[in-house]
């Protein structure tokens, strides 16, 4: 038992130190293509914040685990929302870029709802996560049209007035840090996943409830670290991109990709308590934002609320 809990937690610090690496170099990597704040928050680094996930999703789902597929997705999205951006907009409210704000939630709330749809039957199936790969394709076209030319412009700009040439031994660096981080992720998944479910069969905890806690929890973990970063720094676009472009990938890319291997079933209790807090927290987040262009700390404390009492809604199911 000992050693199982040793190498869950090994998991979390390689996820979340192989994540660190990742962003730092994807940022990097970014900012040279003059992509604005909200734009990278939802491309670049909710692509590498959400890699835990899809990794985690894709093992479990090959090793014949589909509940924790679906659970560790579901549950990462109300994390994201309930506990890092409640918790992240509860310490600092800030405005939002009302065009990319709208045009991300937009695209979110048709994932979530096309997500509802396939699973009225009680499962994704390898159909299903087409059609969600599909919607992830449509995302990142609108992401590709939404970096605008002033931007490229202004970067093209100032790279030729530097006259400085790119320093190859920098960007060997930064490639090969970029891959150090996507390896540490991969490992620390698999130690995540393989172990979870160890202790989730030694305490006796249904592996839907590990999955959509401790899990989520641990592969949420590079966007809490992200997000907290970008307050500190005041980049608050990149944090509320983060997480918007986290949500839509969780559903449309590590659902997408889990449910081509195996079917993923849809639980009773995915439907009357995972998805109804889900759906509770992503409108709690983007109605009252929409009509002020602006995240308030009552909005961060209702979403910080909202999870606390989900989690103990599990804990509570559980129990009984």
């Amino acid at each position: 038992m000992t050693v199982v809990i040793i190498l869950f937690l090994l998991g979390f610090i390689l996820i979340t130190k192989g994540a660190d690496i990742f962003i730092d170099c994807t940022v990097q990597i970014g900012k040279k293509t003059g992509i604005s704040e909200m734009i990278l928050g939802a491309t670049i680094v909710s692509f590498a914040t959400t890699l835990p996930e899809l990794t985690v999703s894709v093992f479990a789902s090959i090793d014949n685990y589909t509940t924790m597929s679906l659970g560790n997705a579901v549950g990462s999205i109300i994390c994201n929302t309930g506990l890092i951006l409640g918790l992240v907009v509860l310490i600092s409210p800030f405005k939002v870029d009302k065009k990319m704000f709208f045009s991300k939630s937009v695209i979110l709330l048709i994932s979530v709802l096309v997500l509802m749809i396939l699973g009225i039957n009680g499962n994704i199936n390898r159909t299903d996560g087409l059609l969600l790969i599909a919607l992830l394709i449509v995302y990142m076209y609108t992401n590709i049209k939404s970096v605008s030319v002033r931007d490229k412009s202004k970067t093209d700009t100032s790279i030729n007035a530097s006259g400085i040439q790119p320093n190859k031994n920098k960007n060997i660096k930064i490639t090969l840090s970029f891959i150090l981080g996507l390896v540490m992720m991969v490992i620390g998944s698999r130690l995540l996943v393989d172990n979870g479910v160890k202790i989730a069969s030694l305490i006796g905890i249904p592996q839907g409830v590990v999955s959509l806690t401790v899990i989520a929890l641990g592969t949420s973990l590079p966007e809490l670290v992200s997000s907290l970063t970008a307050i500190k720094k005041q980049h608050h676009g990149i944090s509320v991109g983060n997480i918007l472009g986290a949500n839509i990938l969780n559903i449309t890319s590590v659902i997408g990709f889990s449910s081509l291997i195996n079917d993923l079933p849809i639980l009773a209790q995915n439907m009357r308590v995972d998805f109804s807090f889900m759906i509770i927290l992503l409108l709690m987040l983007i109605l009252p934002t929409m009509k002020t262009h602006r995240l308030h700390r009552v909005q961060g404390f209702l979403m910080l609320g909202t999870y606390i009492v989900y989690i103990s809604t599990l804990y509570f199911m559980y129990m009984a």
